[in-house]
């Protein structure tokens, strides 16, 4: 659904948005949304949090234009002239990728159907394979990677056509500490050199404080805003400072006031 122009440097603006499920065989009404309203600034990284339920997931995808509200207004920058413009990416890195095709080839395919002269295309997949460490793995396949081979690869190929902005649905949910902050700061660097919008749905708390400037905590039906903290710290951040703590004890607390 689309409406007068976005407001001036918006990335993704949501307006009076009613989402709802259709009605459940126990009776209860899937209802979600109702004059939900967001905007996502160009360049901003925001991340959404909510506790398990709270209808995460669904705002990304009414964000990405996989789900289409009942009412309200969804509109995305006039900046945004190509399909690759958004990407969503979902909790599974495997619908992420072409099981058959090798590492090299799933970074080099959407590349190829945007037609990327060869040496802008090269350059592009050596910087994105360096970055997500997996010049070592061009030759393997996507069922033989572990998990956080197969996330970064999954990163690789959907930022591979620098995309102005990208929706990232619990990218972190099943990968340990030290390959979070790989794959953050990887992520980190992207979007500052590609002047990227980045959007990060997830559930924790560590996270959201890893690459969030901004992060949005939702309540559950009919869903809400709850807080809208800005974070103005550098990175990578220093989890041992006070700063850090307080910026903790705030998504904490808003979480908490979200289940009340």
């Amino acid at each position: 659904m689309t409406g007068p122009a976005l407001s001036t440097h918006s990335a993704l603006e949501l307006e009076d948005v009613d989402f709802s499920y259709a009605a459940r065989s126990n009776g209860i009404n899937g209802a979600l949304y109702k004059d939900f309203s967001l905007r996502i600034e160009q360049g901003s990284m925001v991340t959404i949090m909510g506790a398990s339920g709270a209808g995460k997931s669904t705002l990304g995808r009414i964000m990405a234009g996989i789900l289409t509200p009942q009412k309200g207004r969804v509109q995305r920058s006039p900046d945004f002239t190509r399909p690759s413009d958004l990407v969503y990416l979902d909790q599974h890195p495997m619908n992420g990728v072409f099981p058959w095709q090798t590492v090299l080839e799933n970074v080099r395919y959407p590349l190829e159907k945007l037609n990327w002269e060869g040496p802008r295309r090269r350059d592009r997949i050596c910087y994105l394979m360096t970055l997500f460490r997996l010049s070592a793995l061009s030759d393997v396949y996507p069922a033989q990677l572990s998990g956080g081979e197969l996330q970064r690869l999954a990163l690789s190929r959907c930022l591979s056509c620098k995309p102005k902005l990208v929706i990232l649905d619990e990218p972190f949910s099943a990968l340990d500490g030290k390959v979070k902050a790989e794959i953050t700061s990887a992520l980190h660097e992207l979007a500052l050199k590609d002047r990227m919008t980045l959007v990060l749905i997830t559930h924790n708390v560590s996270d959201a404080l890893a690459l969030g400037m901004r992060c949005i905590i939702i309540a559950k039906r009919p869903v809400r805003v709850m807080s809208d903290l800005d974070f103005h710290l550098g990175f990578p951040r220093e989890e041992s400072t006070p700063d850090y703590d307080a910026m903790q004890q705030a998504l904490i607390n808003g979480i908490r006031d979200g289940l009340v």
